[in-house]
């Protein structure tokens, strides 16, 4: 089975031009996925503000799911939720609301301005297709893969935003893809698409460093020279051989495992 997905590395707060929609809709994607808190435009001073356009927000989602003919990422919002906030992800599919994901781990900077974590992991057969979400600061923590791993997440999304580092090198930048995005494709068994956002959330400028891997290696990425540049990447997944994938690691455990239990 061959799913494409599209990695939409937009503008923060700026929704998509009509060439980009078309651009889009012409890869006929089963998956499209936007970047973390992708609405959130540059005049918000705070998320208790954006929260109040939350509604606003999932509503352009779920139009656009119905106008590309695909299953949404929606990136994600600022969730109110009685007098707490939340960081989340929904699952849109031409037009129908499927399920979300509240981040689990906020990071430090989302927690002193308000958003709570998430507590429940989020997998959905899409399809035939076993998709897993996460968010960001997700990635610093294995055990969110292994979760996925343990319901058979054939390709994980995750929504990011990357801050800019002015000092940053290639080399520290591909150390950080390997350590918490290819490792974590390589852990879960699964693909793994990353998609980042440019511009600047809260004052603070972004760098796209959007990619999308499979447990063996890299398949595309944002170049380096454009990461302050909007980009869309595509990709056609095969989902029988990241499935295979798993089969022949899972026997080859098994093989360990009885050899070392003769061996005792």
């Amino acid at each position: 089975m061959l799913i494409k997905v599209v990695a939409v590395q937009s503008e923060v707060g700026q929704p998509l031009t009509l060439e980009e929609k078309i651009y889009i809709f012409k890869q006929r994607p089963d998956f499209v996925c936007f970047p973390e808190y992708a609405m959130i435009t540059p005049e918000e001073p705070d998320f208790h503000r954006a929260a109040l356009k939350t509604h606003q927000h999932l509503d352009y989602f779920t139009r656009l799911s119905t106008d590309l003919s695909t299953c949404l990422v929606a990136g994600s919002v600022v969730e109110p939720d009685g007098d707490r906030l939340y960081n989340t992800s929904y699952l849109i599919n031409r037009g129908n609301l499927l399920g979300r994901y509240r981040k689990m781990h906020p990071v430090e900077g989302e927690l002193n301005q308000g958003i709570s974590a998430g507590e429940k992991i989020a997998v959905f057969n899409i399809e035939g297709t076993i998709v897993g979400l996460m968010i960001c600061g997700d990635v610093f923590y294995p055990a969110r893969y292994e979760a996925l791993a343990a319901h058979g997440a054939d390709v994980i999304f995750i929504p990011t935003t990357s801050p800019y580092r002015a000092d940053d090198t290639p080399g520290q930048k591909r150390r950080r893809d390997e350590q918490y995005f290819i490792s974590g494709a390589r852990s879960a068994g699964a693909y793994v698409t990353k998609v980042s956002s440019v511009g600047q959330l809260f004052g603070r400028p972004l760098q796209g460093r959007s990619s999308i891997a499979a447990p063996w290696g890299l398949l595309t990425q944002t170049e380096f020279e454009a990461e302050q540049q909007k980009r869309i990447l595509s990709v056609t997944l095969d989902i029988d051989e990241v499935r295979e994938f798993r089969r022949k690691r899972q026997r080859k455990a098994a093989v360990s495992v009885s050899s070392e239990r003769s061996a005792g």
